[in-house]
């Protein structure tokens, strides 16, 4: 039970660091903002990683998700 005295943190208080990370990382041009491809191909390359990662778990999902990561990563590296 919070105190009437505590002082409630402000949602907004981390929102432009979270924005700078965001944009250091994404932005693959150097233009200081994050394109709608530029989003995409983070997406795809997240998705990459996580096909990847279930691959090399084996079996019959393995070898789905291995053909998967096979195709997402020629979208995401072309």
């Amino acid at each position: 039970m919070a105190m009437a005295d505590d002082p409630q943190p402000d949602p907004s208080a981390d929102t432009s660091a979270d924005e700078e990370s965001f944009v250091a990382a994404y932005d693959l041009d150097g233009d200081g903002e994050v394109s709608a491809v530029e989003d995409v191909r983070a997406v795809l390359g997240l998705a990459d990683a996580r096909l990847e990662q279930i691959a090399s778990e084996g079996g019959a999902k393995g070898k789905i998700a291995d053909a998967a990561h096979h195709l997402v990563d020629k979208l995401d590296n072309d």
